[in-house]
């Protein structure tokens, strides 16, 4: 009985400890534009807000487009996840040169933090998995069904990651996530790439008839047939958990003199009866998930060339579905997803930072 309270006495003070904020040091950086130290020190403070939050949860993303602006950070923190920061003081401060250095002591909940970065870092892309198993279990992780799909996408202006690339996931890990609908597993690989939308499948190659085969009545297959079926899953991270938007079955068939030719007959039929379908559903069910109007509003000195400017550059960004007038100084854009992931976007783009944030309204001046 003792072991035993001792053990819950451990297991309870484990529990504690790894949900103890921390404290961790950030040193952020900013350019001095116009000799505007104080704009300067605001950003630099920002960016040592992110150091130090990467510091507290172990992960590092790639943020420069995040933390250009000041109000991108501090409004995603403050929106996406409450209690991060629970206290900093700045800990010193210098100009060097062009630059303005802050150093930061931050009181950060590790969890919250890790998070609150997943959020805030989470891009609009949609990562890509279909791996081919071939009728003599080879495996092609990167294949012309997977490329025609990823440039399709990128046609109608996505952003896509072929996750193989670079991930190294075993196709019987899929396998076995797709069959047990481990709809967590597959997201987590997704989530390495910051990627909000995930397309993934398996195409399973077999060879259902071989030339010399008996077809009945003394009279032998002159041509080989592989037939090769796709299952795929269409999933959007929602929250802490996993929407399936769409899910389906499609074949293709393929015939030829030899095995490998019937393969590659077969791949290029589904690749042009499937693809088109498969990019279809993709565009279909991502414009009605989340579908919301976000107002871009142009503040400071702005003219009726810059509002076109600004329309031009919104038209041509990943995910943006329409874009419309609504006055001299404001454009209304549909777009589905949150207006952090647009105002990211702008203010990643040279001359544009962005001034206000919330759900329904970002504010942009543009900078001369």
């Amino acid at each position: 009985m003792k072991k035993l309270i001792l053990c819950l006495m451990a297991m309870i003070f484990a529990v504690t400890a790894f949900a103890n904020p921390v404290t961790v040091t950030g040193v952020g950086e900013a350019d001095i534009m116009n000799g505007d130290k104080s704009s300067a020190k605001l950003q630099a403070t920002a960016r040592a807000k992110w150091a130090a939050m990467e510091a507290a949860s172990g992960v590092r993303v790639k943020s420069e487009t995040i933390v250009q602006n000041a109000v991108l950070v501090d409004e995603a923190i403050k929106n996406e996840v409450t209690g991060v920061i629970l206290s900093y003081k700045v800990t010193g401060e210098e100009e060097d040169g062009q630059l303005y250095r802050v150093m930061i002591s931050a009181v950060i909940a590790p969890e919250k933090a890790k998070q609150a970065m997943g959020a805030i870092a989470m891009n609009t892309s949609i990562a890509v998995m279909i791996p081919v198993v071939f009728p003599d279990k080879t495996v092609q992780e990167t294949n012309v069904l997977t490329e025609t799909v990823i440039n399709e996408l990128t046609a109608n202006q996505l952003e896509v990651v072929d996750i193989f690339d670079a991930d190294g996931t075993k196709v019987s890990e899929l396998d076995k996530a797709m069959k047990t609908n481990n709809y967590m597993a597959m997201r987590a690989v997704a989530s390495k790439y910051l990627s909000g939308t995930i397309l993934i499948g398996k195409v399973d190659t077999v060879a259902t008839a071989k030339e010399g085969s008996d077809i009945g009545y003394g009279v032998s297959l002159p041509f080989n047939v592989v037939t090769g079926r796709l299952s795929y899953r269409l999933l959007m991270q929602q929250g802490s958990g996993t929407k399936v938007l769409a899910s389906d079955f499609l074949s293709a068939r393929g015939m030829g003199a030899t095995l490998e030719d019937a393969t590659h007959q077969m791949m290029e039929n589904m690749t042009k009866e499937v693809s088109t379908k498969l990019v279809s559903t993709v565009l279909e069910k991502i414009k009605g998930a989340n579908n919301r109007t976000v107002s871009v509003q142009l503040v400071g000195k702005s003219t009726i060339e810059d509002l076109m400017d600004l329309k031009q550059l919104l038209s041509y960004t990943a995910w943006v579905l329409d874009v419309k007038d609504n006055g001299e100084d404001t454009l209304k854009v549909k777009y589905p997803e949150k207006a952090l992931y647009l105002a990211t976007s702008i203010s990643s783009r040279p001359n544009y930072k962005i001034m206000r944030l919330n759900d329904y309204l970002i504010q942009v001046q543009k900078l001369y």
